[in-house]
């Protein structure tokens, strides 16, 4: 029962950070796009700017992985996901601390504090799952 339990919990940790990042990347990806070419929305402010490509190929990039996160979700071994899934949301979630003035800047404090939450939740989720795994490993 408990090796169930902790299986369903790496399935549908990959599962629900697949869709956080699949629908997170995609709001970015089209207000980047619609900020930088159309001036409109939450970052009308990048009208133009030749800085906007780093947000665009991130959250785009954001959007493949969660792919790759529901992919692996079905798979017997899951670890290497969440390895994958752990590295993607420390690297983010550290991105948002170093360049908080970012937030700061653009107004946009609420997504900057929702968005860091969460990619630390899931640091500590897949962190669980591998831990689970290992120690499933053991006996």
């Amino acid at each position: 029962m408990q090796r169930e339990a902790s299986l369903g919990l790496s399935r549908w940790t990959l599962r629900i950070d697949g869709l956080f990042l699949a629908l997170a990347g995609s709001v970015a990806l089209i207000a980047e796009t619609a900020g930088h070419f159309f001036g409109v929305g939450p970052l009308a402010a990048t009208l133009g700017s030749p800085h906007t490509i780093g947000g665009f190929e991130a959250h785009a990039l954001a959007i493949i992985i969660a792919v790759l996160l529901l992919r692996g979700a079905a798979l017997a071994d899951r670890r290497p996901w969440h390895v994958l899934g752990l590295s993607v949301h420390l690297l983010l979630g550290l991105a948002n601390f170093l360049f908080w003035s970012s937030f700061v800047q653009q107004d946009l404090l609420a997504v900057g504090f929702v968005t860091t939450a969460l990619h630390m939740v899931f640091v500590v989720a897949h962190a669980a799952c591998l831990w689970i795994a290992d120690e499933r490993q053991a006996l």
